[in-house]
């Protein structure tokens, strides 16, 4: 099971940055951490590669006015080289 949360980032650094050990951690920090948790976004069995897609958009290309409409073209090979912020489960693509 694969799930997105978002962590407050003071918890992250005390976590992570600060070097705490397990043993450290605090009622309220373990709390919040499962707060998050129940929060979070449970990804789908087998999904394929997640990419932001603001970087996605950074490669868009606008063609040509065609009825006073401006069409915009991503390139497949775009696509395929977006940077996966999550990797596909594995077995999947």
């Amino acid at each position: 099971m694969q799930i997105v949360i978002n962590i407050d980032e003071n918890i992250f650094t005390r976590l992570f940055d600060n070097g705490v050990e397990d043993y450290e951690i605090t009622n309220d920090d373990l709390s919040a951490i499962a707060k998050s948790i129940r929060k979070g976004v449970l990804l789908p069995q087998g999904h394929g590669d997640l990419i932001d897609r603001r970087e996605l958009k950074k490669e868009v290309y606008t063609s040509t006015e065609w009825n006073g409409d401006i069409h915009r073209i991503v390139y497949e090979a775009s696509i395929d080289d977006a940077k996966p912020i999550i990797e596909a489960e594995k077995g999947e693509e």
